[in-house]
């Protein structure tokens, strides 16, 4: 898609010349979903200029809910990010013969000395310096888990903080066939009426969007993500209206992730909604949607995965279900716009990381 007008709002200029000589290689093994990841990949190259490090290319968690084992080279085009980052960090897909040791499965069987396992969420510029350079220095790699917002949004220099702009707006680009399906999806919801039911089977899913937009005039619509998902309700602890079996598989499923140390279980439902702590159901998304102005002519594009908790069924089919059905005639998710046929077609696609 183009930039559609907008522009970027720092001038990033040219970088200065690396230094000649390295103080050796960044590690860091991102969780979470891939927005998270995505902003920790920012941070990572902000770290590794920090330090005059080289960084080795992230390594993605296998997410407990999600499930996805994509690696950083299935998501996004790794040539593109060393290429564009080139003039300011170095970038390596992988570790030297000598330090090839230094794996996921490594740290994970003991106390090692090149893990640093101790940096704050949003740690300062000053904390790697001290903490992490005198590991560079003794062993030429520091492996830094967990990493996730582990860097500060505050007092960075102007130049790191350029720096992560230029790898979130420019470095990070997704590969091809992931550019092709949000191309698609977006042609979809545009044009919904872009070809008859009885014409579907057996045509280029890809292909048939190029003509798409000479057949009627690009629609408008709407993207929601819930936060609705299993591990959301659960680690809220909030009560959603499901009653005893929903309460019980919400407890199973914290003791299964977090042990059932969640630390909104200390409150009542009534504290935690009070406090706002609880995400907003469907029901209350659709109030909060109506009272913007949206009804039942917006298009609305499910962003998240799929609602797994019964209790989104049990609204649907509740006294309360009007709310939610304000917009249900116009709610589309991936897989009602993009067709099993091309989702499988030679294992083309495959699922990856929800935001």
């Amino acid at each position: 898609m183009t930039d559609q007008g907008w522009s970027p709002c720092l001038d990033l200029g040219n970088s200065p010349s690396l230094p000649d000589k390295t103080e050796g290689y960044i590690q860091v093994f991102l969780d979470g979903g891939l927005n998270q990841q995505r902003m920790g990949i920012c941070d990572a190259v902000a770290v590794a200029k920090i330090l005059n490090a080289t960084l080795v290319i992230p390594y993605l968690e296998v997410n407990p809910v999600w499930q996805d084992s994509s690696s950083f080279v299935d998501i996004f085009d790794v040539d593109h990010f060393i290429n564009t980052l080139k003039d300011d960090i170095r970038i390596v897909r992988e570790l030297p013969e000598e330090l090839s040791w230094s794996t996921r499965e490594y740290y994970g069987t003991a106390i090692r000395e090149t893990r640093v396992k101790t940096a704050p969420v949003h740690a300062s510029a000053k904390w790697y310096r001290e903490n992490v350079s005198p590991v560079l220095q003794s062993f030429g790699i520091a492996a830094i888990s967990p990493f996730s917002h582990r860097l500060s949004f505050d007092h960075l220099p102007a130049e790191i903080q350029r720096l992560r702009c230029k790898v979130n707006f420019q470095a990070l680009r997704f590969v091809p066939h992931i550019t092709s399906l949000g191309d698609a999806l977006v042609s979809r919801l545009r044009n919904p009426f872009w070809r008859s039911s009885k014409d579907r089977k057996n045509v280029d899913h890809l292909g048939d969007m190029t003509n798409s937009h000479s057949r009627q005039e690009p629609g408008k619509f709407a993207v929601l993500h819930l936060r609705f998902d299993k591990d959301m309700a659960a680690h809220s602890a909030c009560d959603f209206g499901g009653g005893k079996a929903e309460k019980l598989a919400l407890a199973k499923y914290r003791q299964m992730i977090w042990q059932g140390r969640v630390l909104n279980s200390q409150f009542t439902d009534e504290e935690l909604r009070s406090q706002g702590r609880c995400p907003l159901t469907p029901e209350e998304m659709g109030l909060l949607l109506a009272a913007f102005g949206f009804d039942n002519n917006t298009r609305l594009y499910l962003a998240s995965h799929k609602v797994r908790l019964f209790t989104y069924i049990a609204y649907q089919c509740s006294d309360r279900s009007m709310h939610v059905d304000l917009l249900g005639c116009k709610l589309v998710i991936a897989e009602t716009i993009l067709l099993k046929s091309y989702l499988c077609e030679s294992n083309r696609f495959k699922p990856f990381k929800s935001i």
